[in-house]
């Protein structure tokens, strides 16, 4: 009822306070330059990682709702989901596991403590908060600590800052098929050293049957979700030199959820979400060194709920998972002056400590008895890191990084990272190359958890740990005399030791196996012409099990997405989005729905579309078209990608 609440509140918000969107001055207008990849803001082409910028402008244009959608068309990185908006989604990046991806927001870690991996579900959130979303493909442990194997997505919120007004409003409001309704608003303004960003966000859908019709145990039903979401961003400048800041998040999801292999009509999930931010940042020395000490928490409360159905083999749940994460952050970056072949010169450091708490209790009933799994546990780790960069000659950048971290479950744990890019702009060219180490720490069921049939934590285990580097080129299309645009390759390979993994007689949890992955990203952008930008990715990965040679489970071989925005003329934009997605291993259902084991799943391909019309200055129509072609490729085999959708909004502004 409450996500139903905001939804409403959201459209009111619209109605009552009408705003500009991309018609009026933009909420927040940032450089070209990213942050997360070295905690110092670096122009891209400077950065010796695989990068993806996808802003504000980016989002609206191609019309994504969802973060799972937003991501699902970036080089090397594999979004898995089973269902639709506001059901479970997991990114794989660069063939890395799930739990081998860190979430910030702002900077700050965000992946829930409390599932038994420590992930973080891109199936819930919504975009109408994000400014800006930076990935970062590589290990990053160097710079953020367990969990960044894969690398590193970077939510940044919406501001007040650089609006220049002390009052705008953007808002939308949209309704299409399957009885989905959406809402946003958002009110912002910086006045007197003082700046704000108010936004709400809902949407309410009956959704699509995410059980495949091939299957024999699928009914038909449809699975809907509701998602509402309040962030407020908050800031003031205190004197010439500092600036105080606040941030707070509420979102609420609920959604319907099946079973692999099979409709379950009885099965939810609700997902209760909320985190802050405060803190102070500033010059400490003008012009020399800057510092933030900040303060966050984050709490996931996620409840599943099942009862027993028509299907054999079908029990109930009753399951509760909360899990609570604060961090404390201190971060400087010291800027150097230039001396001689040296510019562009700085020192980062600064000091971490993640407090987190578990409390989970699952109660599952099915045809083999009872099953309980219980954790109640705390931990915490502390960590200080040391980072720097330069340019030599004004054209070779370097950067290293290092972190050491003191956890109190498990040994000390440190990790690196070097790296370079070196631009040769008589052919128009820059190489690129970095190497370094990363982990995974145990999670709290990793070490304490326990289990109705015999399960035990092992608090005797190793974190994961992962070695890999890459190596790549990039063209610039437009210094060569061609249309204005860049072709960029990447070879990466990473190898990750002691994995987690339940043992033999799943009692416990034990290091095991070893992890080889190689591949290449590679993307072309390109504007022939002031009217058409066309973009093209494409990636291959083998991602393997060292010791067996077995592909590890849904990493497709080859992956690839082309995409274009086509301004008919200066108020129409259309932009199409073809997702093409390869065969890959997985755990197979047959049509009856019975579990035949490891096996191929087909590949399948996945059209989206978007346009948008300025009727007015001040007024914006938009269309979006999702699974144009109603494929039914089945991204996790026995969960279907949703059929054809059609969502119809209007974008207005003050």
């Amino acid at each position: 009822m409450r996500t139903v609440l905001l939804a409403g509140a959201a459209a009111a918000a619209l109605i009552i306070t009408p705003a500009a969107g991309q018609n009026g001055p933009p909420l927040r207008t940032l450089p070209e330059t990213v942050v997360t990849a070295t905690r110092f803001p670096t122009p891209i082409e400077r950065i010796p990682a695989g990068v993806t910028v996808i802003d504000r402008a980016t989002i609206e244009t191609r019309g994504y709702r969802s973060l799972a959608e937003a991501l699902a068309a970036v080089p090397g990185l594999g979004v898995v989901q089973s269902g639709g908006t506001g059901q479970t989604s997991s990114v794989f990046m660069r063939g890395t596991n799930s739990s081998h991806v860190l979430v910030l927001r702002d900077g700050m870690p965000l992946n829930d403590p409390s599932t038994p991996q420590s992930l973080f579900d891109f199936g819930n959130d919504l975009l109408s908060d994000v400014e800006r979303i930076e990935v970062i493909r590589g290990p990053m442990s160097g710079l953020y600590g367990s969990g960044a194997i894969g690398g590193v997505v970077n939510l940044i919120t919406r501001s007040g800052r650089g609006t220049n007004r002390a009052f705008t409003a953007t808002g939308e409001i949209a309704s299409g098929s399957q009885s989905t309704a959406a809402a946003s608003a958002v009110v912002a303004g910086e006045t007197r050293g003082i700046d704000y960003a108010l936004i709400g966000q809902g949407l309410t859908t009956q959704g699509h049957n995410i059980v495949p019709r091939r299957l024999a145990t699928s009914i038909g039903e449809r699975d809907g979700a509701r998602i509402g979401t309040v962030t407020a961003n908050l800031g003031a400048q205190l004197g010439e030199r500092f600036r105080v800041f606040g941030f707070a998040r509420w979102r609420e999801n609920k959604a319907d959820l099946d079973q692999a292999g099979r409709d379950d009509p009885n099965y939810t999930a609700r997902n209760r979400s909320g985190m802050w931010r405060a803190g102070v940042a500033g010059a400490l020395v003008p012009g020399w060194l800057d510092t933030t000490l900040a303060v966050g928490q984050s709490r996931d409360n996620r409840q599943f709920r099942d009862r027993p159905d028509q299907f054999a083999f079908s029990g109930s749940d009753d399951s509760r998972y909360i899990g609570t994460r604060t961090v404390y952050q201190w971060d400087n970056t010291l800027r150097l002056p230039e001396a001689g072949v040296v510019d562009a010169a700085a020192v980062t450091f600064g000091a971490q400590r993640i407090e987190d708490r578990v409390d989970v209790q699952v109660r599952f009933d099915g045809p083999f008895g009872p099953f309980t799994q219980d954790v109640d546990r705390s931990t915490r780790s502390d960590a200080a890191y040391l980072g720097a960069q330069l340019r030599l000659f004004r054209r070779l950048d370097l950067t290293a990084n290092v972190r050491h971290e003191s956890p109190r479950d498990f040994s000390d744990t440190t990790t690196w990272r070097v790296g370079g890019v070196l631009t040769v702009p008589e052919a128009a060219l820059s190489v690129h190359a970095a190497y370094g180490t990363s982990f995974r720490a145990p999670t709290l069921f990793d070490l304490f958890g326990v289990g109705s049939f015999g399960f035990r934590g092992n608090p005797n285990l190793r974190p994961e740990k992962g070695r890999g580097g890459e190596a790549g080129v990039a063209l610039d299309l437009g210094a060569l005399g061609l249309a204005s645009g860049r072709l960029s390759a990447t070879y990466f390979r990473t190898r990750i030791t002691d994995l987690i993994n339940d043992d033999p007689t799943f009692t416990t949890r034990i290091n095991v196996g070893r992890v080889d992955i190689e591949g290449v990203e590679s993307a072309l952008d390109l504007t022939p012409a002031p009217w058409l930008d066309l973009r093209a990715a494409y990636t291959w990965t083998v991602a393997q099990d060292a010791d067996s040679g077995a592909q590890l489970l849904r990493r497709p071989r080859h992956r690839g997405s082309l995409g274009a925005t086509l301004w008919a003329n200066p108020r129409l934009s259309i932009a199409p989005e073809v997702l093409i997605f390869g065969p890959a291993a997985d755990v197979l259902y047959a049509d009856s729905g019975t579990f035949q084991g490891r096996g191929r799943n087909p590949g399948g391909v996945v059209i989206n579309l978007a346009a948008r019309w300025r009727a007015t200055g001040a007024l914006e129509l938009f269309a979006l078209g999702r699974n144009i072609t109603n494929s039914r490729y089945e991204p996790a085999n026995s969960f279907v990608v949703p059929g054809a959708a059609v969502l119809i909004g209007l974008r207005a502004g003050l």
